[in-house]
């Protein structure tokens, strides 16, 4: 027995022995494999390779969601002040590039463009990754920013934290990173409008063809601007075109409201059923109370020829008119002019009231169709 336990013993401690001695050579081993590939600089390069391109690349999201946002800033200030772009776009370009930085700083390098003024015409595009996607457009309006790395002590350079202790590296300060954003504004081609469309002879009589319109919300229009649109008349006007009082193609009509909430999704150039019928629906009732009360812009599909009768009316669309509606005159609906107090119709005449206005759209769209006042801003490059 003695022998027995002996026999199983004696082997699991020479195998105990010899597992520490293997071990003992693995742990020296690796030591002396590490020291070279460190004296190679592999896992130095590598570790460049991770983390200081890596903040190269995480620094350019940020510059280019900096440029993203300074040119459509400076787009939509340029859009809202008829091409001028303001009084000081440049200061408005920096604080949207500052507020999508990190370290709440960037430098804002070019501020350019094609305006009616208040930007100077853009220089080169960069030869490399960092210009804008694409060309410029050959002749619609647009801004450019071009954003440049900036850290908080004024310095434009990134600097390295493994790069720098590369063989032949060690005079590396950092790199400048750059970003490129261009941004355009025009009218619309197809937009969401109030479900009331008015005709284009109207909107040049109202605007003296495209030439006169009134401030927008929130500032005061003068009590001139406003103007009486006629759905049903007994007085001889220009644009009655059709009989029996009626106001069609010169007046307006409901469009179709698929989902009853008085607004349509509408392209330039679309047709659309309607109806030229005076009464409003109760939900458009809701929504001309609500715009009259809120002093708040209505975007009215402008029609520019019509087809059919009654329920069977088509109107073609030809753009959208940003519209402020100060009262109306409907059967079994009506108030007074918010602007002046007037009520412009009476009897049998059925008209909406307000004043015309240039004003941005605010959801992203197309630019493409014709200048009635509405734009959108949209990226480009």
């Amino acid at each position: 027995m003695s022998g027995l336990k002996w026999s199983r013993i004696r082997p699991q401690r020479a195998l105990r022995a010899l597992r520490a001695r293997w071990r003992g050579g693995d742990e020296g081993g690796i030591a002396v494999l590490v020291c070279v590939v460190l004296a190679g600089g592999v896992l130095l390069g590598m570790g460049a390779l991770a983390i200081d391109v890596g903040r190269l690349y995480a620094e350019r999201e940020e510059l280019q969601s900096g440029a993203d946002a300074a040119a459509v800033a400076v787009a939509e200030q340029c859009a809202r002040d008829a091409g001028r772009c303001g009084t000081a776009p440049l200061t408005t370009a920096r604080r949207y590039a500052d507020v999508n930085a990190k370290d709440g700083t960037s430098a804002v390098e070019t501020l350019c463009g094609r305006t009616s003024g208040g930007l100077p015409s853009c220089p080169p595009p960069a030869t490399n990754l960092t210009a804008c996607i694409g060309d410029p457009p050959a002749t619609s309006v647009y801004v450019e920013a071009r954003t440049l790395s900036r850290r908080p002590g004024g310095s434009t350079l990134l600097p390295p934290i493994l790069a720098q202790t590369l063989l032949g590296r060690a005079d590396y300060a950092g790199a400048e990173v750059r970003a490129c954003a261009r941004a355009a504004w025009g009218p619309p081609l197809r937009a969401r409008g109030l479900g009331l469309t008015i005709s284009l002879c109207e909107w040049r009589q109202a605007t003296a063809e495209g030439t006169a319109f009134a401030p927008a919300p929130p500032a005061t229009a003068p009590a001139s601007a406003e103007v009486a649109l006629y759905l049903h008349t007994t007085t001889a006007r220009h644009c009655t075109t059709r009989g029996s009082g009626g106001d069609n193609p010169g007046g307006f009509g409901w469009l179709d409201d698929l989902d009853d909430s008085c607004s349509v999704m509408i392209e330039a150039d679309g047709t659309y059923g309607g109806d030229p019928g005076v009464s409003a629906s109760q939900e458009c009732q809701e929504v001309l109370e609500g715009l009259r009360g809120d002093g708040a812009l209505a975007y009215l599909p402008i029609f520019r020829a019509v087809a059919g009768t009654g329920q069977n009316t088509v109107y073609t669309i030809e753009g959208f008119a940003p519209f402020v509606i100060t009262g109306y005159a409907l059967p079994g609906f009506s108030e007074a002019s918010s602007l002046t107090g007037r009520q412009y119709c009476s009897g049998s005449d059925k008209c909406v009231y307000g004043y015309f206005t240039r004003a941005l759209i605010p959801v992203k769209g197309t630019i493409g169709g014709p200048d009635l006042g509405a734009s959108i801003v949209t990226l480009i490059g």
